[in-house]
């Protein structure tokens, strides 16, 4: 990917962002992730159409999401990370720079949310990983619009409720307990059946 930065004025732009975050963090104030997507694309010199080209996302969805009129979801956040080539954290404000991560039971850290979904960064902090651990509760009954594809692979098991999960032209029900193990290239989408919200715990290895 081209872009009109220099690398060693982009790594600076990127130490940064790490830093500001970090000092953002210990005050409890957050920036919006539109923010910081608008910020790291404009650094890179990328026009927004040449931004959703690259993504796969609709250039109406992102101008929203860079207005803070919608929250993107999991997928949409990974898709723009490769297409920028930056790590999730510096889309989802997160410290970085640790080697481990802990997650206490009652202090996930609540990442983003909307009316019909909401997950939880379990991964917070661990540089140079390739892994995404989520807690997501899905309270949507309907599939979405459109499924989701990208490179890598994905594990879920089912904390609580009832979901859906849709693989290319398979339908899988899991429940309480049950897993499944699935390559991102696949189209696939979820949903809530259950007549409460769902938990469920993801781990996205994002190649």
């Amino acid at each position: 990917m081209k872009t009109n930065v220099q690398s060693k004025d982009y790594q600076s732009f990127l130490d940064d962002l790490t830093g500001y975050y970090q000092e953002e963090n210990q005050s409890g104030d957050r920036q919006f992730l539109g923010d910081r997507l608008r910020g790291i694309r404009e650094m890179q010199g990328l026009p927004l159409e040449r931004l959703a080209k690259m993504s796969g996302l609709d250039e109406t969805h992102l101008a929203d999401i860079e207005s803070k009129k919608v929250i993107p979801d999991l997928h949409a956040i990974i898709r723009l990370s490769k297409a920028l080539r930056v790590g999730t954290g510096l889309l989802l404000d997160e410290a970085s720079g640790y080697h481990y991560s802990v997650t206490r039971r009652g202090e996930q850290t609540r990442t983003t949310e909307k009316r019909t979904y909401m997950y939880q960064s379990l991964s917070t902090g661990v540089k140079s990983r390739h892994m995404e651990a989520f807690m997501v509760t899905l309270e949507n009954s309907y599939w979405p619009d459109d499924a989701s594809f990208h490179d890598g692979e994905e594990f879920l098991i089912v904390q609580e409720g009832e979901i859906e999960i849709r693989l290319g032209s398979r339908v899988e029900t899991l429940r309480a307990g049950d897993s499944i193990y699935y390559l991102s290239s696949i189209p696939h989408a979820l949903r809530s059946v259950a007549n409460k919200p769902s938990v469920i715990l993801a781990v996205v290895y994002t190649g």
